[in-house]
């Protein structure tokens, strides 16, 4: 397999693009339909999300935390991979929530994926919202050092 673009990248096998791809969409699912009892499909036993709002651990914990704030529908888009090793994948996308009032949210969001005996899952999500103009928020708090770190 051909190395792609930049030092010390190799290719996500398609195959393995193509789950880790169906994973994120599953998870957007999930959260649109507070289905927390499926996280598990997503996220690994230990899996840590960090976000703006604080750090949960395990899918229970990130079922916890998700359903007061949570908005749908959830976005996902403009995913680049890259792979760490065989069994380790670090993913980075957009997302954006459009809200009841027809507002709307977005940011970035870095994944770490790792192949577990029932497919790949997430172990570890950060994620970023961008910062509203004026706010003295941030444009950007996650990028490309991140996503090759």
């Amino acid at each position: 397999m051909s190395p792609a673009p930049g030092t010390g990248w190799d290719r996500v096998p398609a195959a393995d693009a193509l789950e880790i791809g169906t994973v994120l969409s599953r998870c957007a699912r999930v959260l649109d339909a507070r289905a927390w009892q499926d996280l598990d499909r997503v996220f690994t036993g230990d899996a840590v999300l960090v976000s703006p709002g604080g750090t949960a651990r395990g899918p229970a914990q990130i079922a916890e935390r998700t359903p007061a704030g949570t908005r749908d529908p959830h976005l996902i888009t403009d995913t680049v991979l890259r792979r760490l090793a065989p069994d380790r994948v670090r993913a980075w996308s957009k997302w954006l929530v459009v809200c009841a009032d027809g507002s709307a949210l977005g940011g970035d969001q870095l994944d770490l994926f790792v192949r577990t005996p029932d497919g790949w899952r997430i172990a570890e999500r950060r994620i970023a919202a961008l910062g509203v103009p004026g706010s003295g928020t941030p444009a950007r708090t996650l990028g490309t050092a991140d996503f090759l770190a």
